[in-house]
């Protein structure tokens, strides 16, 4: 039978004072009396989405759940306390990364629930940067994923070097690859393929920094480049320079750059 327990009475009968107490209930609480005295303090964070203060208010509360974080393949697995019973759309939630990560990955919450796409707020995966060991990740769910808040990463990623402060290249070169998937490895790290220009002043202000330097052609990033050829540098040079029309069967290296943000 559901019961109504009023402890107005145990602050007059047991305390002067206030009432304090460790107890467990499974009926309603009344409180009654002024105003100003209906209070109840000490309560601990809930663990479940049935406690008293639910989880859901204590996330609104807090404005966001705080996890520890684990990868396992290309998916974070996420631990939260107070668990998370419900993926709602405004949920926040916030850990520290525990590894470098950029690409294609996925987001774990809750065990109960399929794992879901991470991305950035323009629908692309998260770019090289903005997951990185140590620093506070935070994702916001909508329409079935989660979004990563992080800005991208300020000055040059792991791997790049600075030419000057608008242009960073990449250090070590990928060899052996076709133009079309030169272009795309580069555009998944959040970069692209040289210009004419930019491998130039590179080439010249990096020397001695960039690996590989003239031991093959590198592809490069030209407003001459079409569908029946493209452009390569880098042979013998920093002024070596060639064009070649076998675009599905000729290889060369892969050196990107990158434009700090």
């Amino acid at each position: 039978m559901n019961r109504v327990l009023s402890i107005a009475f145990l602050v007059g009968v047991l305390t002067p004072g206030a009432c304090s107490a460790q107890t467990t209930l499974d009926v309603p609480v009344q409180l009654t009396g002024a105003p100003a005295q209906r209070t109840v303090t000490g309560l601990g964070e809930p663990t479940e989405g049935t406690a008293a203060v639910t989880v859901q208010a204590s996330v609104l509360e807090s404005g966001f759940t705080w996890c520890s974080a684990t990868l396992v393949g290309d998916t974070f697995m996420l631990a939260a306390e107070p668990a998370v019973t419900a993926l709602q759309d405004g949920l926040l939630m916030r850990f520290a990364a525990p590894v470098d990560r950029d690409g294609r990955l996925f987001v774990k919450a809750m065990a109960q629930a399929p794992a879901k796409a991470l991305v950035r707020a323009d629908g692309l995966p998260p770019t090289r940067g903005q997951i990185r060991t140590g620093v506070i990740c935070e994702l916001l769910y909508a329409h079935d994923a989660f979004v990563l808040l992080n800005a991208s990463e300020i000055g040059c990623p792991q791997g790049f070097v600075p030419a000057n402060e608008r242009l960073c290249m990449e250090v070590a070169v990928v060899p052996n690859m076709l133009f079309h998937d030169a272009k795309a490895r580069c555009a998944d790290l959040g970069g692209k393929l040289c210009t004419w220009d930019e491998f130039v002043v590179g080439c010249n202000l990096l020397s001695g920094q960039l690996q590989n330097q003239f031991q093959n052609w590198e592809w490069m990033d030209d407003t001459s480049n079409h569908s029946h050829g493209a452009d390569l540098f880098g042979q013998l040079t920093c002024q070596s320079m060639r064009n070649v029309g076998a675009l599905t069967t000729f290889t060369a290296n892969s050196r990107c750059c990158y434009h700090p943000r």
